[in-house]
């Protein structure tokens, strides 16, 4: 399951970064990692950019970014 897979509302666990080595270190500059908790908070329509919420912050991305994040859903 990717990111852009989770529902507004819901909550995920980050399982796996993929891309290449300088997109992943972009995400881990913004506080992503694998077992840190994610947040949907909303999805634009037409693949427009996601809103999510990691830590204490909120976060936009875009769709195809989103996707190279797996993650599993927090029970």
């Amino acid at each position: 399951m990717n990111l852009v897979d989770l529902a507004p509302s819901q909550v995920g666990i980050i399982d796996e970064l993929n891309g290449d080595s300088q997109f992943i270190s972009r995400l881990m500059e913004m506080g992503f990692s694998k077992g840190r908790k994610i947040r949907m908070i909303y999805k634009m329509p037409f693949k427009g950019p996601i809103t999510i919420q990691i830590r204490n912050g909120m976060i936009s991305l875009r769709q195809l970014d989103a996707s190279q994040i797996s993650i599993s859903l927090d029970d």
